[in-house]
């Protein structure tokens, strides 16, 4: 290919495709009332999806889907800015009311970043961008530093880092801008809201736009997510969420601090103005979720979770075992170092007729590979306990028979 970083990465995704470990098909079996999804015929628990709460197979969410394909047709080939569903309008009345703030949807989260992200950043601003922050955002800002906008990295999560930069950069530019996420997708460790709080009430020049992807509906007033389970959404922090992972519906929007900047994005965001709408159906699933986050139902169902979290965390240090993380958030990695190694340790999961996600290159360095797995409520302790063991099992293995002791695999992670 005459690319030495694109043959890394396809070599990886390839080999975890042989494996077993990616691009695999799956179906939910429709006539079971169990939890299993369903790979080549046998049944998987799944320790991979980011249907954290199950809303997904919830028959109030998948009924509004379908009445609304009834009622409007499947879409309304046409751009938001000449004509829209009414379901649109409803969508994002009611999830105004989940969020606290004006919402505006998109069909994807990366279209809301591609969206928001050069609108709402000028050329006279400079960025700050967390080195863990999801790349998604990372596409959108290469887009905006192709206009000349001065773009910095800094190491993730370093508060004390980050405060210098903002006192340098405000010397030279109007507006610095922070971008991080909420909960972080690969290793579930958290954005630190209440110091980037007071670091907004410090600076006047700067501001937070944070991807809270991973932290919607598992926690949070309403189901509203990790950033505004401890913090308001500050007047100068934009927040970008996702409703295909715990929502259980699709589609992704900005939760915007006033109505003001819902209207700039609303008129000008290239994606709202020249991609199509959202489906009628993801409208309709929409709605008929955010009932339920409105409701008690939401507050149940995050105990129920959050005992499965205790649980499995509580466990994983009883064993022993290593995670990049320790924050109780659905989101756990275990280290595998090369992912040679990280395969070994997958393989035994595999071959318990559970899934997991392979922690590769581009997404994670190349010797930091690792297994992510998601807590969700597909899961009970039983599962949990099969799931441990044969990660112990893996770490075993990899003492025994290859020599390679978890500490070696901690040195590879800084």
């Amino acid at each position: 290919m005459g690319n030495s970083l694109i043959e890394n990465a396809f070599s990886a995704i390839e080999f975890a495709k042989v494996h077993g470990f990616g691009h695999i098909s799956t179906r939910k079996d429709s006539n079971s009332p169990d939890k299993r999804i369903i790979i080549k015929g046998e049944k998987f628990v799944t320790f991979s999806l980011s249907d954290y709460l199950m809303l997904m197979h919830d028959e109030r969410i998948k009924n509004g889907a379908i009445e609304a394909i009834k009622n409007n047709g499947f879409n309304l080939s046409i751009s938001r800015e000449y004509m829209r569903m009414e379901l649109t309008d409803q969508a994002e009345d009611i999830l105004s009311k989940v969020f606290g703030n004006p919402v505006v949807l998109y069909p994807k989260t990366t279209l809301a970043h591609i969206g928001a992200i050069p609108l709402l950043i000028e050329k006279n601003d400079a960025v700050i961008f967390d080195h863990h922050a999801h790349s998604t955002m990372g596409m959108a800002v290469e887009m905006i530093r192709a206009r000349g906008t001065h773009v910095e990295i800094v190491r993730h999560n370093n508060l004390e880092q980050l405060e210098d930069k903002i006192k340098e950069l405000r010397k030279t530019y109007k507006k610095i801008w922070y971008l991080a996420d909420g909960v972080y997708s690969m290793h579930g460790d958290v954005f630190p809201a209440k110091e980037i709080e007071k670091l907004l009430d410090i600076y006047e020049e700067f501001y937070v736009y944070v991807d809270d992807a991973h932290g919607v509906s598992w926690v949070g007033p309403n189901g509203a997510g990790y950033v505004l389970s401890q913090i308001k959404q500050h007047p100068k922090m934009i927040l970008a969420v996702s409703f295909g992972k715990g929502f259980g519906a699709g589609g992704g929007a900005i939760v915007c601090p006033n109505e003001e900047m819902k209207k700039l994005l609303v008129y000008l965001s290239g994606p709202l103005m020249f991609t199509g709408p959202l489906e009628s159906s993801t409208l309709g699933g929409l709605i008929a979720s955010s009932k339920i986050h409105l409701s008690n139902e939401i507050v149940v169902l995050q105990k129920k979770l959050a005992n499965l979290l205790d649980y499995f965390y509580d466990k994983v240090e009883e064993m022993g075992l290593p995670l990049a993380d320790h924050t109780r958030t659905p989101t756990a990695y275990f280290p595998g170092g090369r992912p040679e190694t990280m395969f070994e340790i997958g393989k035994f999961i595999f071959d318990n007729h559970m899934t997991c996600t392979a922690g590769l290159y581009p997404a994670v360095a190349i010797n930091n590979a690792g297994i992510r797995i998601q807590i969700t409520l597909y899961q009970e302790k039983s599962d949990i306990d099969n799931l441990l063991q044969a990660i112990q099992d893996g770490y075993a293995y990899l003492s025994k028979e290859k020599g390679i002791s978890i500490e070696d695999i901690l040195k590879r992670f800084k």
